[in-house]
């Protein structure tokens, strides 16, 4: 019969388990009690499966933990991340219940997405609707982060071709026109908040005539 030779309480509330075959398994002091096994003393077979997934939990638990305290997460995203290293089943067992403790959640994950991207980067709907697809959020939930984030699509064009105008100064209107339109449109402004981006920097005029001329 396998044996525990020891039980170690660190200060975090996590006990860590040594068993005769020199494996040491870190695991939460109350999935620890819920075992109620002897320590030290003889246990069965399944009793060590059982402690080597809850230490398994317990890793990819923190693993998952670390990773959403570099940045908030998409439930693909940090699936994804933890399938890398662990079983796939384990995976969502530890997303399903961070999205219960409110720690994953796409709805806020994308707001916050949606804000961030536009204070930073300066983006558009339409690349952040890319973005937010790409990393799994749900259409429906990307249009209503959109919805939500308020951001008026063409005030924030004319922002962002404001802050990037000075770059074209020394080029033709005509030039800067094209080339502010093209760089607009990759962030993700439509054509209708191109447009007026063009007009508010004084190259409204110039797209038209750059495009005539080719």
């Amino acid at each position: 019969m396998p044996q525990v030779l020891s039980v170690r309480r660190g200060r975090s509330g996590e006990v860590r388990v040594r068993l005769e075959d020199g494996r040491t398994l870190a695991l939460p002091e109350e999935a620890w009690r819920q075992l109620n096994l002897p320590a030290p003393g003889e246990v069965e077979p399944e009793a060590v499966r059982t402690l080597e997934h809850a230490s398994a939990l317990h890793r990819l638990r923190r693993r998952a933990l670390a990773l959403l305290a570099v940045r908030p997460r998409s439930t693909r995203e940090l699936l994804e991340r933890l399938a890398r290293v662990a079983d796939a089943g384990l995976a969502i067992q530890v997303v399903s219940e961070l999205e219960r403790r409110g720690l994953v959640d796409d709805r806020r994950f994308a707001l916050e997405w949606v804000r961030s991207r536009q204070a930073s980067r300066g983006l558009g709907p339409a690349r952040l609707r890319f973005e937010l697809l790409r990393k799994g959020v749900a259409r429906e939930l990307a249009e209503a982060a959109l919805r939500e984030a308020g951001a008026e699509e063409e005030a924030l064009a004319v922002e962002v071709a404001r802050r990037k105008l000075p770059r074209y100064a020394r080029q033709a209107p005509a030039l800067a026109a094209r080339r502010l339109a093209g760089y607009l449109a990759r962030r993700g402004f439509g054509p209708a908040a191109v447009s007026q981006a063009l007009r508010a920097v004084g190259l409204g005029g110039n797209l038209a005539e750059e495009e005539a001329t080719r």
